[in-house]
């Protein structure tokens, strides 16, 4: 008689784990809803990393000629001709589309005697343009 009441507390239990087998639908959608938030997440982490990525590039490249344009007139052996150097170039061999006007102001004064040169790199992507400023006295 033990045995029988053994066996018929265990099936009941059986019974309710058998209907319980599965994934219901509603856990399924929620499941779904939360891996789609996750990727949407994701793919604009990636996008804005891109676009950063490409942003430090034309920042770097801006950089890189508004330094050399500097150190090519501090390079000028004669002070006078100097001046010969502010220049616009609209067309830069290995970087296209980038614009480099560099302008030389000369400061005369009882005390000073020297000239700034500022180099302003504009690009048609980057919101602000790149400037670099030196001054280069007569010695």
């Amino acid at each position: 008689m033990r045995a029988l009441a053994k066996r018929s507390a265990v099936r009941p239990a059986l019974r309710r784990r058998a209907v319980r087998r599965g994934i219901s639908l509603l856990e399924v959608m929620v499941a779904l809803t939360i891996l789609a938030t996750s990727l949407i997440g994701m793919a604009e982490y990636g996008r804005r990393y891109a676009r950063s990525n490409a942003n430090s590039m034309l920042l770097n490249n801006a950089l890189d000629l508004a330094s050399a344009r500097v150190e090519r007139v501090k390079a000028e052996r004669n002070y006078t001709s100097m001046d010969t150097l502010a220049t616009t170039e609209l067309v830069i061999s290995g970087y296209p589309n980038y614009r480099r006007v560099t302008s030389i102001v000369q400061t005369l004064n009882s005390q000073y005697a020297y000239k700034t040169v500022t180099v302003t790199i504009t690009h048609p992507a980057m919101p602000t343009p790149v400037k670099k400023t030196t001054a280069v006295a007569r010695f």
